[in-house]
C-alpha cells in the first residue's frame, strides 16, 4: 500500500481518465441516438463500464488515503491503535463527505445505475443524458475549491456515515435516472416546445439569479471571492509543502464571524442580468405559447437565443477577468480571518459559482441545438409506455432508500447531538424531497395517474433533489451541520 501522497496522486491519474472515457461514452451514445449503428452501441456501454471501473478505482484509492489519514493523525496524537482500530479508521472515512468527493460519488453511483438499467431494459437512449450528467457533476467537483481529505470531526467518526450517506446518494442517483426517463417521456409524448422552453427558460433565470444574488437583480453588479493560494507543512510528512488555493476569508468590522470576502468583478453583470430578463420573457411567452408546438422561428426560442448570446459574452468576460485578473487588496478595516493571507486573486479553482453559470450555459445550448433536430430525436426514443414504467420503477426503488436513509439520519443525530430531528436545513429539504416523492407514488399507485402528470411531477421532484443536495450545501437556505459546499 502506497503513501498518502502516492495514492492521491494515483487517484488525480484516475479521476481524469474516468472522465476521459465517460466522455468518449458521450460521443459513443449520441452518435448512435444520431446515425442508428449497432457498432457505436457496443462501443458506448463498453467505454461506460471502462469509465465506471476506473472511477471505482479512483473512488477505492480516495477512500485507502482517507483511511491512512485517520490513522495516521489518531497516532500523531499520541492513540496506540490495535489491528482491529486500523481496520476501523481505514474504512470509517468514505469518499463521500465533502462537496468534492460527494458529487464525484454521486457520478459513480448515477453511473452505476444507469448500467443496470441499460443491461435490464436495453434503454441506451438514456445513456446519453446519464453520462452527461455524470460529466456534469464531475465538473462541478473540479471548482470546489476544498479537495482535501481532512480528518473526521467526532460527530461524523460513526458507522452511520457509511449507511446514512450513501444510502441517500444512490437514492439521489436513481431519482436522477428516473427524471431522466420522465423527461424522454414527455418528449416522445409530444409534449409541446413551448413547454419544455419554458421550463428551461426559467430554470436558467433562477439559478442566474441565484448565483448573482440580490446585487445582480438590483445593482447589476456581479462578485466573486477572491483565492488565495498559499503552501502548508503537510501534517502527514513534515517539510514537504503543498499548495492550497481556497476562497478569501474575512472579519469584518463589529464582528467576529469569518465570512467570505465578495469583490465585484466588471463588466459581467450587465450581461448576467440582460439574461437573465430574456430568460423571463421568453417564458412568458412560451407560457402563452404552451398549448402549441413551437421551434426555432417561435418568439420564445428566439429570446432564449438571445439570453444565450448574452450568457456566453457574460461568462466568456468572466474567465477572462478571472485568468487576468491582479491582485485584490481587501478595503480599509476589512480583517483577514485567523490564519488567512494573501496574495488574493479571482480564481477558477475558488469559484463554484462559476460553474453553475457553466451549468445554465451547457443546459440552454443543448436546448436550443435540440429543438430543431425535435421530430428526429422524439421518433428515435423508444414506445412512452416504456419510459413510464421504467420512470416508475426507478423511483420506487430510490424511495424505500430515501425513507430509510432519513431515518437513519435521525438516530444518527440522536446519538450525536441528543435529539431525532433539529430542523437543519438539509433535514428540512430531505423531508420535502420525500413528501413529492411520496406523492408521486400516490398518484401512481392510490389514484392511478399515468402520463404526462405523473411525468410532469418526477422531473418537478428531481429539481427538489438538486436544490436538496446542492442549493443546501451551498448555504442558499442558511447555514447549518450539511452547508459544507459554499467556500
Amino acid at each position: 500500500m502506497g503513501s498518502v501522497e502516492d495514492l492521491l496522486s494515483w487517484g488525480v491519474f484516475l479521476r481524469f481518465a474516468a472522465i476521459g472515457t465517460y466522455a468518449a461514452a458521450f460521443v459513443s451514445y449520441a452518435g448512435r441516438l444520431a446515425i442508428q449503428k449497432l457498432k457505436l452501441d457496443r462501443a458506448a456501454t463498453a467505454l461506460a463500464v471502462l469509465g465506471v471501473a476506473t472511477h471505482t478505482a479512483y473512488l477505492v484509492t480516495r477512500w485507502i488515503a482517507a483511511g491512512q489519514i485517520e490513522i495516521l493523525s489518531r497516532e500523531k496524537s499520541g492513540d496506540v491503535l490495535s489491528s482491529m482500530d486500523r481496520f476501523w479508521f481505514m474504512v470509517s472515512h468514505p469518499p463521500y463527505t465533502n462537496l468534492f468527493d460527494a458529487l464525484n460519488f454521486v457520478a459513480w453511483a448515477m453511473m452505476v445505475c444507469y448500467l443496470i438499467i441499460e443491461r435490464k431494459w436495453g434503454l441506451r437512449v438514456v445513456g446519453v443524458l446519464a453520462v452527461a450528467l455524470a460529466l456534469v457533476a464531475m465538473g462541478e467537483a473540479s471548482l470546489v475549491a476544498d479537495k482535501q481529505i481532512e480528518p473526521l470531526v467526532p460527530a461524523l467518526q460513526s458507522y452511520w456515515i457509511l449507511i446514512h450517506v450513501g444510502m441517500l446518494f444512490v437514492a439521489y442517483s436513481l431519482f436522477t435516472l428516473g427524471a431522466v426517463c420522465a423527461l424522454l417521456y414527455l418528449v416522445r409524448t409530444g409534449t409541446p416546445t413551448a413547454v419544455l422552453g419554458g421550463v428551461q427558460a426559467v430554470a436558467a433565470g433562477l439559478l442566474l439569479a441565484l448565483v448573482g444574488g440580490a446585487r445582480l437583480l438590483f445593482g447589476a453588479t456581479y462578485e466573486m471571492a477572491p483565492g488565495w493560494q498559499h503552501q502548508i507543512q503537510s501534517r502527514l510528512h513534515p517539510g514537504k509543502l503543498l499548495d492550497v488555493t481556497t476562497a478569501a476569508h474575512v472579519v469584518l468590522p463589529g464582528t467576529d464571524k469569518a465570512v467570505k470576502f465578495l469583490t465585484p468583478v466588471a463588466g459581467v453583470g450587465p450581461f448576467l442580468l440582460g439574461a437573465i430578463v430574456l430568460f423571463a420573457i421568453a417564458a412568458v411567452v412560451y407560457y402563452r405559447q404552451r398549448s402549441t408546438e413551437s421551434g426555432v422561428r417561435a418568439a420564445g426560442y428566439k429570446l432564449v437565443t438571445a439570453g444565450f448570446a448574452l450568457l456566453t459574452l457574460g461568462l466568456a468576460l468572466l474567465v477572462w477577468r478571472i485568468v487576468r485578473s491582479p491582485e485584490i487588496t481587501l478595503p480599509e478595516g476589512v480583517q483577514l480571518a485567523p490564519g488567512e493571507h494573501g496574495p488574493f486573486r479571482l480564481s477558477l479553482a475558488s469559484n463554484y459559482a462559476l460553474g453553475l453559470i457553466a451549468l445554465v450555459w451547457g443546459t440552454t445550448l443543448g436546448f436550443l441545438l435540440t429543438t430543431p433536430l425535435r421530430n428526429r430525436i422524439s421518433e428515435s426514443l423508444p414506445d412512452p409506455r416504456k419510459l413510464e414504467d421504467i420512470t416508475y420503477r426507478v423511483i420506487i426503488a430510490g424511495w424505500p432508500l430515501l425513507t430509510i436513509g432519513i431515518v437513519m439520519g435521525g438516530m444518527w443525530a440522536n446519538e450525536a447531538w441528543g435529539r431525532f430531528w433539529g430542523w437543519d436545513p438539509k433535514e428540512t429539504w430531505a423531508l420535502i424531497t420525500w413528501v413529492v416523492y411520496a406523492g408521486y407514488l400516490h398518484t401512481r399507485i392510490t389514484l392511478g395517474w399515468a402520463g404526462k402528470r405523473p411525468a410532469a411531477i418526477a422531473v418537478f421532484a428531481f429539481a427538489v433533489v438538486v436544490f436538496t443536495f446542492m442549493g443546501v450545501n451551498l448555504g442558499l437556505t442558511g447555514e447549518g451541520l450539511h452547508t459544507y459546499g459554499a467556500g
